[in-house]
Order: structure tokens, then C-alpha cells, then sequence
């Protein structure tokens, strides 16, 4: 672990971060839903995922700033974020980032959105608020194995509960193929909380899998 450096993402890190909230989303498929949800191109929902990112927008999954990367070299080979959500009285994440699509992907794709809306009803999830919650993990292929993951859920964990001493749990949300995911959370004390499936096929086309797992922790 010597030759890696955990440190807090700053905004030279946004085109790795697009890449890992691409590689996060598409949890082992070719589908990323902001792509196919809003019938745009792959190359352009990466741009309206970086320029989402440059809005520095604190409280969501796309704030730069709720990453912790691993840098090898110089280089940044892994990542994740997690930001607490609602604390001190903010915005939920939900209206942030839907603030943030409607500014960035424009009238067409939302509309395009709208169309698949009934698709996505079982499988949308509220986030609890006063939790830590996680969201995009990514480790570079030839990375991995090196632990960096558990190295940056403590980290992240660390620096959370810095800020609010009170935090009593921490959420995950993911696909449910994601089985590698699944092991390297529970490794980390996570366990599954619940479960929302749908049983409309044509999702498929959408996402990459059709059931959605919330993992908690606790904290004492």
C-alpha cells in the first residue's frame, strides 16, 4: 500500500470520476442508464456527467468533492464518494441531482426520460436522511486486488464521521448483479436491508439489471 496515496478528490480528478461513475453504472453490463434512459450517445452523457461534476454542487453523487481517490504514481486508479445526506439542513440529494439533469441534459432528453418513467417506479429508492451514503465505486483493472477499496470505505467513513459525530449508518445502493460489490461490502460490516425489484422485462434495455439492493451499517 506504500506506493498508493489516499487523498480527497479535487477538480483536475473529473475526468477520472466521469470514468468511474460509467464503470459504476454499467455494474458489469454494457448499459448506462444515462445514456439509454435519455436516448442520448454514451460519449455524449460522459460529457453531461463532467459537466454535472463541474458545477461543484456539494451533497450528491456528483460532487467532486465526496470522493476519496487512490492516486498510484501520480495517477488516480480508484475511487469512491459518499457525502452525508441532508445534513445541516440541505437540499436532498434527489433534488440536487435532479437539479443538475435538468440544467446539464436539456428538454429533449428529459422528455425522452419521462417515457420510461412507469419502468423505473419499482426500482427508485429514497435515501435516509442523516446517513452516510455511498455511491460510485471504481478500482482500475490492473489495481486490483490491492485492498484500496476497504482502505477507501474507512477513509471515507473516517472523514464522516469527523464532520458529523452523531452518524449512526451508512447506506449502499446497487444493482443486484453486482456480486463483487456485494462481497466488498460486506467485508466492510454492510448487510442487506432491502430489496426493490421490477418485473417489467423491457427494463433490461434500460439498466443493467432489474433489481436494486440498499446495504446498511450501523455505527455505534
Amino acid at each position: 500500500m506504500s506506493d498508493y496515496i489516499l487523498r480527497q478528490a479535487t477538480e483536475n480528478d473529473i475526468p477520472f470520476l466521469t470514468e468511474v461513475v460509467v464503470q459504476a453504472e454499467k455494474s458489469n453490463s454494457d448499459k448506462l442508464r444515462y445514456s439509454t434512459l435519455f436516448n442520448i450517445s454514451e460519449e455524449k452523457a460522459r460529457a453531461h456527467i463532467t459537466s454535472m461534476f463541474e458545477e461543484e454542487i456539494s451533497g450528491c453523487e456528483f460532487s467532486f468533492d465526496a470522493f476519496v481517490v487512490a492516486e498510484f504514481e501520480g495517477v488516480p486508479v480508484a475511487a469512491f464518494g459518499a457525502w452525508i445526506e441532508g445534513v445541516d439542513d440541505e437540499n436532498p440529494s434527489a433534488i440536487l441531482k435532479s437539479n443538475l439533469i435538468g440544467y446539464t441534459f436539456g428538454r429533449e432528453a428529459i422528455e425522452a426520460l419521462k417515457t420510461k418513467a412507469h419502468l423505473l417506479k419499482d426500482v427508485i429508492t429514497d435515501r435516509t436522511p442523516k446517513t452516510l451514503q455511498f455511491e460510485y465505486l471504481y478500482v482500475s483493472e490492473q489495481h486490483r486486488g490491492k485492498n484500496l477499496s476497504n482502505l477507501i470505505i474507512q477513509k471515507l467513513e473516517q472523514m464522516a464521521q469527523e464532520r458529523y459525530p452523531e452518524l449512526k449508518k451508512a447506506q449502499i445502493q446497487l444493482y443486484g448483479n453486482n456480486m463483487g460489490a456485494i462481497k466488498v461490502y460486506q467485508r466492510n460490516g454492510f448487510t442487506i436491508a432491502q430489496t426493490y425489484k421490477s418485473n417489467q422485462p423491457e427494463i433490461l434495455n434500460y439498466l443493467p439489471h432489474n433489481e436494486k439492493i440498499i446495504m446498511e451499517k450501523t455505527y455505534k
